[in-house]
């Protein structure tokens, strides 16, 4: 399946929600702006973060009182109407972040999707702290995209690989593992038994690479929540809001 063709199934979901509940035409927008990392993720015990370090954001989309976010490295504050959402081309990050955030906040109003709120705080470690219950018995696990207590957790109990798209990370050793580049990608997905791959996958446009593997596939975090659902996905977000 080609990236373009998941959006557009993304967008026919949202199309058939605003027909449906007569959105189309009424005075409602979607405002995305760009949080601070304390608005996002509180004040965590450790600073590795990825939106602490200043290497993402945290985009976030108000429709009718509901949130819905999305992370990024790249973004743009935009007022969007609902139906704009529909016509917005999906061709560069910061677009496809307002749009994925905006689907997140419409599909949580209509109580279609839930955690659509990043934890904060001590939460990041206690989702962390989760993660082996719900994986379970495994050997060789990929996480996709360097979730710094993700990964403290996993390398202390699987063997671990990671590939990352940050330069500043590859090729670093993190926890005792290596970061490798993305070109790594099709190797790893090879060796792993389980893919534990970030929702920001769904922005970046390289999601594609995770579906329809034959293997056990996960996908973390707030920005997978409404494409979830509509592209029938497994995921974990153990404190999400």
């Amino acid at each position: 399946m080609i990236i373009t063709n998941i959006y557009e199934e993304l967008r026919e979901a949202l199309r058939k929600e605003i027909q449906r509940h007569n959105f189309s035409g009424q005075n409602v927008s979607i405002r995305c702006k760009a949080l601070s990392a304390k608005e996002a993720i509180g004040k965590p015990d450790n600073d590795d973060y990825p939106i602490i370090k200043g290497k993402e954001v945290m985009v976030e989309a108000i429709f009718k009182g509901a949130k819905g976010q999305a992370f990024t490295d790249e973004f743009e504050n935009a007022n969007y109407h609902v139906e704009d959402l529909l016509k917005i081309e999906l061709n560069i990050n910061s677009r496809r972040a307002g749009f994925i955030s905006g689907l997140n906040a419409v599909f949580r109003h209509l109580k279609l999707c839930d955690k659509t709120i990043h934890c904060k705080d001590t939460e990041p470690k206690k989702c962390a702290e989760n993660l082996l219950k719900t994986i379970g018995p495994r050997n060789k696990v990929l996480l996709v995209g360097h979730q710094p207590r993700f990964l403290e957790v996993l390398a202390s109990n699987y063997n671990v690989r990671v590939v990352d798209l940050d330069q500043n990370n590859i090729g670093r050793e993190i926890f005792g593992v290596v970061i490798e580049p993305p070109e790594m990608t099709v190797e790893a997905i090879s060796w792993c038994d389980l893919i534990l791959a970030s929702g920001s996958t769904v922005v970046n446009g390289t999601i594609t690479n995770f579906l329809n593997q034959n293997k056990t596939v996960l996908f973390y975090g707030v920005t997978i929540s409404a494409p979830a659902k509509i592209l029938n996905l497994n995921t974990y977000c153990y404190c999400g809001h």
